[in-house]
C-alpha cells in the first residue's frame, strides 16, 4: 500500500507500531553455504622468481623463502614510491551476477605503512564494474584481510588485487589466497541499483513519498554502475520515504536486505525490511540504521511471520532529523537459498553459454556462433494471418511438426512433415481470437488417457476479471480451447512465454511486468522486464517474481547516434522464454533497443520506437541469467529485408537429426520495420523503417553449438558430482587444434592417471553427441568431485556431457 498523509506521518511517528506491527532490532546475520573457487597458485608456491599465474604492475615483486605463512615461498611487494603503486593480479575467475564473493590472503607488512586486498569485478569489455577493498590493520605480523563483494549485473570475471597502496612506501609479504563464493539470490529487488532510465529523475518501480525534502536519481556519488539513489530531508517533521516493489515471501524464511549507503551529511538515513499479508496488510518490519564514514553496508535481517506473502525494502529518512544519503545497489538473501550444486544428472549436456559450471579460463576467448538461417518459412497469405511472427511454438506433432504463431486476427496453426515447409491445410481464419503465448504438451497425458493433450496462457480479454493477466487454458487437439478448470490467473501484460520443464515436472510461464503496485504519480512507469512463475499443473501458479531485465551492458552496446530528437537510446527486455537444454535453462532475450519514447516517464510505453535482437542466456534457477557474450544469436538481415528490424523468437529448441548429423533448430519471427514506427513517425523523425512485412524464419546449428570457448587456452570448471562416468566432448579443432582434457582436485591438482600426459588428444571435428575421452585406455572418471580441465591450442569447445 502507499503511504500517503497524515496517516503515514503518524505511523513512522510510533516507529511503525500501528495495526499490530513489530520492530525488531540487531539482526543476526543470514548463513550462506560458500563454495571454494580455484584460484591458480593461490599459495604461490608454482613460481620461480616472481609469482606465476599472477599480473604484476611494477618491478618490486618477488617470490622470497622467509617469512611465508605456509609452505616454502609467498609474494613480496616492495614499494619505494609515494607516488605509485605496486600490485599483483590474480587470474580472473568466472562470476554471476549477484553470486557473493568472499576473497582473502594473509599479509606480513615488514616495513612502512599502508596495504590494500582489493575485490575487483570485470566487465566482459575488460571494464571494472565494482571494486571493495580493505586495508592492512595490523602495523606488523600476519594477519588475514577479506573483502565481500557482490558481482554487478554487468560483472562476468572477478579477481583478487594485493596493492601496496599509492601514496605510501612499504615492504608486504602476501600468501595463502583464498576466494570462496555464494550463489547468487533467488529473490530480486527491481531496479535494485536505480540504473532504470525512465522516471525522469525519479526512481523507477519505487513507490517515492517526501514531504520532507526529495528522493532523485543522481550520477555521482555511486557505489557500482552509472547512477544511485539520494534521499535529501530538510524537514524536522517531515520524512523522505522510498519503497520498493513487493516480492514473493513466505513465512518461516529468514531474510536479509541490504543496501550500500552513503551519508553525505546529517544523521538521516535508515533501511528497513517489511513483511506483508493477504490484501497488502503490513504484518512487521526490521530496521537498520546507516552510520557515517562513507559507503557502508548496511542490512536488516528477519523471519517472515506466519501469513507472509510478500516483502518490500524501504530507504527511509526519520521525521525528526534531516540529512542528505546516498543508496544504491539493494540485495535480498533468505535463510532459504540453495547452494551450488556440484550434482550432474547423467547425459545433461554441459553449454559453455553462460558460467554457472565454468570457474576460471585464461587465454580463450568467448565466441557466439552465427547458424544458418532458412526461409522464411512462413509468410501471410491473407489479412486474416497478415504478418504471421513468433512469439509461438513448434512442437513435434502431427505429421511431424506443428506450429502455433500470431496473426494480425489471433493464433494461426499450422503443420509441417520436414519443419521448412508449412501448411495451414485450408484454414482461413485463425483459430484463436487471441494471439497464444507459449503452447505446451500436458506431461500427464497418453493416447489413451484422454483429457487435454495441451495447455497455453491467454491475456485478459474484455469483460475478464483482472486484466493484465494471463487465463490458462486446454485443448485436446490443440485447434479448440477452452479454460482449465478450478485455475487462477497470472500477472502479466503483452507477453507472455510458456515453456515445460521435464527434469523439474514444471510448467514455466515468463511475462513481461510493468509496476502496477501504484498508481502514477506513486511510482514511474518502469521498464519492460520479465517475471517468472512455475505450476505443476498449469493451473496453480506460483506469485511471479522478477527473472530478467537489461542493464548497463546492454545499452552500452547500442551504436551512437541511434536515439531520435536528442534521445539518449536504452535497452529494455521485451520478452524471453526460459527453455530447458540439458543441465540449464536458456533464454533468447529479445532486447529491445529504444530509439525514442514520446510517454518515457509518463504513460503507454507502447508507441516506443526501435529495433529488437536476440540474444542468449543461460541460468540453473530461472531468476539469475548468466550472459557473458552479448553478441546476437541471430544476426538480422540487411536494412528492409523481412528480418532486420523487430525480432521475436519461438519457445522451443528442437534436436533434429538432418542427413545423419544432429542439429539444432530456433523459429523466428521478426518485422521488417521498428517497433511503433508508423508512416506517421517516419515524417516526424521517430524512426526510420515503417513496421510490417513480419514473417516466420528457421536459423539452425549442428547439436549445441551456439556459443564456443575459441582460440588457445585453458578452461577449468567449477566442481562436479557426475551421474555418468564417461565424458563425451563437442569440440571443433578447427584447421589444426587439440584438446587435452585432464582431471584435476579441488585444489586444482591433477588426479592419478587422469593428467594432461595420460589424456588422449582429441584432434577430430567431434560433432554431437561428441567423442569419448579417455586416458591410457581409461574410459570412466574417477569419483566425483572432479574438475574437468580443458586445454586447447585452438579450435572451438562447445559443450560436455557426462553419461
Amino acid at each position: 500500500m502507499t503511504l500517503t498523509g497524515k496517516t503515514s506521518r503518524l505511523i513512522v511517528a510510533l516507529g511503525l507500531l500501528a495495526g499490530g506491527l513489530t520492530v525488531i532490532s540487531a539482526p543476526a546475520a543470514v548463513a550462506a553455504t560458500a563454495v571454494a573457487r580455484l584460484l591458480p597458485n593461490a599459495d604461490f608456491e608454482s613460481s620461480a622468481t616472481t609469482p606465476a599465474g599472477w599480473a604484476v604492475t611494477g618491478s618490486a615483486v618477488a617470490t622470497v623463502a622467509s617469512p611465508t605463512h605456509s609452505g616454502v615461498v609467498a609474494a613480496r611487494v616492495t614499494d619505494t614510491s609515494s607516488s605509485t603503486g605496486v600490485s599483483l593480479r590474480s587470474t580472473r575467475i568466472t562470476t554471476l551476477p549477484g553470486e557473493s564473493l568472499t576473497a582473502s590472503i594473509w599479509a606480513n607488512r615488514t616495513s612502512g605503512s599502508g596495504g590494500v586486498l582489493y575485490l575487483e569485478f570485470w566487465r566482459a569489455d575488460g571494464g571494472r564494474a565494482l571494486a571493495v577493498s580493505t586495508p592492512l590493520t595490523a602495523a606488523s605480523g600476519w594477519q588475514r584481510v577479506t573483502a565481500i563483494g557482490i558481482a554487478p549485473d554487468d560483472a562476468v570475471t572477478a579477481t583478487m588485487l594485493a596493492y601496496s597502496s599509492l601514496t605510501d612506501v612499504s615492504s608486504i609479504v602476501w600468501d595463502d589466497a583464498t576466494v570462496a563464493s555464494v550463489m547468487p539470490s533467488l529473490r530480486k529487488v527491481p531496479d535494485a541499483g536505480f540504473e532504470e532510465p525512465r522516471g525522469g529523475g525519479s526512481p523507477t518501480e519505487w513507490a517515492v513519498y517526501a514531504p520532507g525534502g526529495s528522493a532523485t536519481v543522481v550520477d555521482t556519488p555511486v557505489h557500482s554502475g552509472r547512477a544511485a539513489l539520494r534521499t535529501v530531508d530538510t524537514s524536522t517533521s517531515d520524512e523522505v520515504s522510498v519503497l520498493s516493489r513487493q516480492i514473493p515471501a513466505a513465512g518461516g524464511e529468514t531474510f536479509t536486505a541490504s543496501v550500500w549507503a552513503n551519508r553525505i551529511s546529517g544523521a538521516s538515513g535508515v533501511l528497513y525490511l517489511e513483511y506483508y499479508g493477504s490484501s497488502d496488510t503490513r504484518l512487521t518490519a526490521v530496521t537498520a540504521t546507516v552510520p557515517a564514514g562513507g559507503w557502508r553496508q548496511v542490512s536488516a535481517t528477519a523471519s517472515a511471520p506466519s501469513g507472509t506473502v510478500g516483502l518490500r525494502v524501504r530507504l527511509y529518512s526519520l521525521q525528526s532529523t534531516t540529512g542528505t544519503t546516498v543508496w544504491d545497489d539493494v540485495t535480498l538473501k533468505s535463510t532459504s537459498e540453495p547452494s551450488y550444486v556440484s550434482a550432474l544428472a547423467a547425459d545433461a549436456t554441459v553449454l559453455f553459454v553462460g558460467d554457472q559450471r565454468v570457474d576460471y579460463y585464461t587465454g580463450v576467448t568467448r565466441q557466439m556462433n552465427p547458424g544458418t538461417k532458412t526461409g522464411p518459412v512462413l509468410s501471410g497469405v491473407d489479412t486474416w494471418d497478415a504478418n504471421p511472427r513468433l512469439s509461438g511454438t513448434v512442437l513435434p506433432g502431427g505429421p511431424g511438426y506443428q506450429m502455433w504463431y500470431a496473426t494480425s486476427t489471433g493464433t494461426g496453426f499450422a503443420e509441417s512433415v520436414d519443419g521448412i515447409t508449412w501448411s495451414r491445410n485450408g484454414r482461413t481464419a485463425a483459430i484463436y481470437p487471441q494471439a497464444m503465448h507459449g503452447v505446451v504438451q500436458n506431461r500427464d497425458w497418453t493416447p489413451e488417457s484422454g483429457g487435454p493433450k495441451f495447455f497455453m496462457l491467454r491475456p485478459a480479454a474484455t469483460g475478464d476479471p483482472k486484466p493484465r493477466h494471463y487465463y490458462p487454458m486446454q485443448s485436446a487437439d490443440g485447434i479448440i480451447w477452452t479454460a482449465v478448470p478450478g485455475s487462477s490467473p497470472i500477472p502479466g501484460w503483452d507477453v507472455a512465454n510458456v515453456t515445460y520443464d521435464p527434469v523439474t515436472g514444471r510448467y514455466i510461464a515468463m511475462t513481461k511486468q510493468y509496476p502496477t503496485d501504484y498508481a502514477p504519480p506513486a511510482v514511474p512507469p518502469g521498464p519492460r522486464t520479465v517475471w517468472v512463475a512455475t505450476s505443476t499443473d498449469f493451473a496453480v501458479w506460483t506469485a511471479p517474481r522478477p527473472s530478467f531485465a537489461a542493464d548497463v551492458a546492454d545499452s552500452g552496446l547500442i551504436p551512437i547516434g541511434t536515439g531520435k530528437h536528442g534521445t539518449t537510446a536504452w535497452s529494455e527486455i521485451y520478452g524471453m522464454p526460459a527453455i530447458r537444454y540439458g543441465d540449464q535453462y536458456l533464454g533468447t532475450p529479445w532486447v529491445f533497443d529504444i530509439a525514442y519514447s514520446p510517454n518515457r516517464d509518463n504513460g503507454d510505453p507502447g508507441p516506443d520506437t526501435g529495433r529488437s535482437h536476440i540474444g542468449l542466456a543461460a541460468s540453473s534457477d530461472l531468476v539469475n541469467w548468466s550472459r557473458p557474450n552479448r553478441t546476437d544469436l541471430i544476426l538480422p538481415g540487411p536494412v528492409m529485408s523481412w528480418d532486420w528490424g523487430f525480432a521475436l523468437t519461438g519457445t522451443t529448441l528442437l534436436n533434429v537429426l538432418v542427413d545423419g548429423e544432429w542439429q539444432t533448430r530456433l523459429y523466428y519471427g521478426a518485422f521488417a520495420g521498428e517497433h511503433s514506427c508508423t508512416a506517421a513517425a517516419v515524417s516526424a523523425g521517430d524512426c526510420t523503417v515503417v513496421q510490417g512485412n513480419s514473417k516466420i524464419g528457421l536459423i539452425s546449428w549442428p547439436q549445441d553449438r551456439f556459443e564456443s570457448f575459441h582460440g588457445a587456452g585453458t578452461v577449468v570448471t567449477r566442481p562436479l558430482s557426475p551421474a555418468g562416468a564417461t565424458l563425451r566432448v563437442n569440440y571443433d579443432p578447427g584447421p589444426s587444434g587439440t584438446l587435452i582434457v585432464s582431471v584435476v582436485d579441488d585444489q586444482g591438482e591433477p588426479i592419478r592417471d587422469y593428467a594432461a600426459t595420460d589424456a588422449v588428444a582429441v584432434t577430430a571435428n567431434a560433432l554431437a553427441p561428441g567423442v569419448a575421452v579417455s586416458w591410457s585406455g581409461r574410459t570412466t572418471l574417477p569419483a566425483g568431485p572432479i574438475r574437468l580441465r580443458f586445454d586447447l591450442t585452438g579450435g572451438d569447445l562447445y559443450s560436455f556431457t557426462i553419461s
